[in-house]
């Protein structure tokens, strides 16, 4: 194929473990499927992605920028025009988890709320009001969202995490709508995934109890890996999905439907 651009956020390789992200997966496998990829993420160590492409073969630049301020948005779709001539993929994988969001509405603060909202809702919002104009100039392409079963699903105290995400199936299908035929938009929406941030302050013996218990909760039995959500981003940006437009692709194993209790 004729080599295509994609900005993949939130695409650092792993964080304080050496567990792996999903952007960091999603932006090692757009590489693999030809992309020149922008990486961008506010940790250094989304130079270890950008490193890992261009080791493998691909290209790529990392720029450690905010996805909620206009400014550093600007300068990441702008790089991707001057470094690489154009735009065809968009993938929003940033997201907020802190202590401080494991509150219901009465208890969390105004200032997390906003926190939350302003990283996994308006950061979505900014890289796609920036990118959709150069990717409609670069004969368009395709958006993903990665937002996340919880959007339909609520975990006890994690009100604001599962109003982000479904703003995110919102914001997908808006796009969706207003940008097609020439960019098509889909969320995908994964259930638990072994990622690097679920990893830390955790021995090998505690993860291996943990992820056991987590699998019980799946039809699966097992936790998903990085990888799988990465392929199914690779399918829904492809041409093989070109009448696939603003669907909210459920990556869980099953756990939303199964009932799993015990009698």
């Amino acid at each position: 194929m004729q080599k295509k651009v994609a900005i993949v956020t939130g695409a650092a390789l792993g964080y304080k473990s050496a567990g792996k992200s999903i952007g960091g997966a999603v932006a090692l496998e757009l590489a693999r499927d030809g992309y020149k990829v922008v990486v961008v993420d506010l940790g250094e160590m989304g130079q270890a992605t950008a490193d890992q492409i261009v080791k493998d073969g691909g290209e790529a630049v990392f720029l450690q920028l905010d996805v909620t301020k206009t400014k550093d948005v600007q300068k990441i779709v702008e790089t991707a025009k001057s470094q690489f001539g154009g735009l065809h993929c968009l993938v929003n994988c940033v997201a907020r988890y802190s202590p401080g969001m494991a509150k219901n509405v009465a208890e969390i603060s105004e200032e997390e709320w906003q926190i939350t909202l302003n990283v996994n809702l308006n950061g979505y919002f900014l890289m796609a009001k920036y990118a959709v104009p150069l990717m409609q100039k670069s004969s368009g392409g395709a958006i993903v969202n990665i937002s996340s079963i919880e959007s339909h699903t609520v975990l006890p105290n994690f009100g604001v995490y599962s109003v982000s995400k479904a703003a995110i199936d919102a914001l997908t299908r808006s796009l969706a709508v207003d940008f097609a035929p020439t960019i098509r938009t889909n969320a995908v929406l994964p259930g638990f995934v072994k990622i690097a941030n679920s990893e830390n302050n955790r021995t090998p013996a505690e993860l291996k109890k943990w992820y056991a218990s987590i699998a019980k909760q799946y039809p699966m039995q097992r936790v998903c890996e990085v990888e799988e959500i990465a392929n199914v981003v690779s399918f829904l940006v492809s041409d093989k999905a070109s009448y696939i437009n603003g669907q909210s692709i459920v990556v869980d194993g099953g756990k939303m439907i199964a009932d799993l209790h015990e009698f």
